[in-house]
């Protein structure tokens, strides 16, 4: 009991400092840059996040699973993870100009951009989170809350140092300076992480073929993920599109003041992502349904505290800080909260189908809700502009909910278990 309270400890910490330094990161960068540049940022971010699971291919998750489940074979999938994470990075930067080209309406400044903050938060930055994976994997909870913390950390002080090397009036404040700050920082921090990784583990065998069905099960993961990205963020690219770059900026801090209420919920996901493939292995989805239940409760206590303090108090700081260049983005904010519950609900349950063997079906449902959220962004963002975003992304994860309850519902009256699937290198 001790050590379980101790863990948490370590990963409230971990993601309590990613939740205060992340805030000081963006609200600082927001203030420096203003809506308008802000905006810009806010569209590249967006894509970035859709791309980002893709990424590897979800052998970080598959690296998760392994170490829970047949440990032996970590360092063939350890190997195989840094391979494939490069190659297919260098694929998604293709994919992500060419995005760019047809959907953005300054196209060179956002490759510009996207070239820069790609290659920090695509390939440095999944280099991080897998260290932090491995150790969270491996038990090793303080090393992980370490890593976590320190991805927000070098985000804050690459603002802070961009602050200090353009505090004159006379020198231009560009977002493309602030990238470039940002990727030295953390090409410096993941090549220390990820030495410090390697002494720590079995080394990788990088000579290890990559088969199909390491693929396979890693795409279903990254699905899943990407599916997650794009119902979350594609209505910020479709914004690049349609509308102006200051309402897309009030719109992107309002979701990231939503994403900072929701790190907490993170912290304890992550702590707890190992556990569902421990307790599905041996008791299928009707271990991992009842593990679900007891964690949402706590969860959802959290989730209507924090809500109801940031109801109340986010209007009457925005009102005050930044020099109310952010008001706007007060009444965004409010219609927004009811996500955070819904997300809480739909992302505990969601583990209970990947830990019990069908990330399959949860992939599926993912890739559905995530086609229905971009078409709907398209109609109702041109329509209705920011509003017409919000409401589809409350209606998104509405679905969502109902989905992937009505799926472990389905899997529990038919008592249908798999065997998680054995990874063939």
């Amino acid at each position: 009991m001790r050590e379980k309270i101790l863990d948490i400890t370590w990963m409230l910490y971990g993601h309590g400092g990613k939740l205060v330094f992340q805030t000081g990161y963006f609200l600082l960068l927001a203030f420096l840059l203003g809506p308008r540049e802000y905006g810009v940022y806010v569209t590249i971010a967006a894509l970035i996040v859709i791309l980002g699971p893709f990424c590897g291919v979800g052998f970080n998750s598959l690296i998760t699973k392994v170490i829970s489940t047949d440990n032996h074979r970590f360092p063939c999938v350890f190997g195989n993870a840094i391979k494939v994470t490069i190659y297919s990075y260098f694929f998604l930067l293709v994919i992500g100009t060419m995005i760019i080209f047809i959907v953005y309406k300054n196209p060179f400044y956002a490759i510009k951009l996207f070239l820069i903050l790609s290659f920090a938060d695509l390939l440095l930055l999944k280099f991080s989170e897998m260290s932090a994976q491995i150790f969270i994997a491996r038990g090793k909870v303080k090393a992980s809350a370490h890593i976590q913390n320190f991805i927000s950390v070098v985000r804050f002080l690459s603002v802070l140092i961009y602050y200090f090397l353009f505090t004159e009036e006379y020198i231009s404040k560009s977002v493309i300076n602030w990238a470039i700050i940002y990727f030295v920082s953390s090409l410096l921090f993941t090549i220390l992480v990820f030495t410090n990784t390697l002494l720590k583990n079995e080394k990788p065998k990088l000579k290890e073929k990559i088969t199909i069905g390491g693929i396979r099960e890693g795409v279903y993961f990254s699905i899943g993920l990407s599916s997650q990205g794009v119902y979350n963020d594609v209505d910020k690219t479709v914004m690049g599109r349609y509308s102006n770059s200051e309402m897309t900026g009030y719109y992107g801090f309002a979701y990231k003041m939503l994403d900072v209420l929701f790190i907490p919920i993170k912290a304890i996901l992550a702590l707890t992502f190992p556990k569902f493939f421990k307790i599905g292995s041996l008791e299928g989805i009707q271990g991992t349904n009842k593990f679900s239940k007891k964690l949402l409760g706590p969860l959802m206590i959290y989730n209507t505290l924090s809500c109801l303090i940031a109801f109340i108090f986010v209007p009457i700081i925005l009102k005050n800080l930044l020099n109310g260049r952010y008001e706007d983005s007060i009444n965004l904010f409010l219609w927004l909260i009811p996500i955070v519950f819904l997300r809480n609900i739909h992302y505990v349950y969601a583990d209970a189908l990947t830990g019990a063997g069908f990330q399959k079906e949860r992939s599926y449902i993912q890739i559905f809700v995530a086609v229905l959220n971009l078409i709907l962004n398209i109609y109702f963002i041109r329509k209705y502009d920011v509003y017409g975003a919000i409401t589809v992304s409350i209606l998104s994860d509405a679905i969502m909910v109902i989905l992937i309850f009505a799926l472990v519902r389905y899997k529990l009256v038919n008592k249908t278990n798999v065997t998680p699937e054995r990874i063939n290198l």
